[in-house]
């Protein structure tokens, strides 16, 4: 078995189109910003929409994306509602990543029949807003076995983007 380099993946690797868009709702850690373009990049997403009223550290966010913020459109709001009701005028489902009284395992959801997602992931502290919540479509999360009731915004970004592709590529 030989480790294939990123010019040889390349070469097989099925390109796949799924219409996802990111909201990054108040993130505290430019870090996870950063993480998030690159997960973006490597399930082809359209676009991050980063809403956030503090100075960002674009240096670490650069640091962290390793040069995904060339390769995936951003824009910066101040404000959720804004996005919503852009992404609303723009056919999105919007689908929340939180846990609430309402929501449904990641795994209960079929993404295959959903044509645009606009995947809503809110602050490491404060998790998506009411606002988000309320204005969602579809609300989801994560089933966990241990004691704690989260994990980092970057690892769940990734789990909710790769379940959202494996439904998209099994109905094509």
């Amino acid at each position: 078995m030989k480790q294939l380099n990123h010019f040889e993946f390349k070469k097989i690797q099925k390109k796949l189109k799924p219409n996802i868009v990111l909201i990054l709702e108040n993130f505290e850690h430019d870090e996870n910003i950063g993480l998030a373009f690159r997960l973006a990049d490597s399930f082809n997403c359209d676009k991050i929409f980063i809403v956030s009223k503090r100075n960002l550290n674009k240096l670490k966010i650069e640091k962290t994306a390793r040069n995904c913020t060339k390769t995936i459109y951003y824009e910066i709001f101040y404000s959720i509602e804004e996005v919503i009701e852009l992404l609303k005028n723009e056919n999105y489902s919007l689908v929340s990543l939180e846990i609430c009284d309402d929501s449904k395992s990641l795994r209960e959801i079929n993404f295959s029949k959903i044509e645009k997602i606009a995947l809503i992931l809110g602050s490491e502290r404060e998790g998506v807003s009411n606002f988000a919540l309320n204005n969602s479509d579809i609300c989801t999360h994560i089933d966990m076995y241990g004691n704690n009731s989260s994990m980092n915004v970057a690892t769940s970004l990734a789990i909710c983007l790769y379940k959202i592709c494996e439904d998209k590529i099994k109905n094509k």
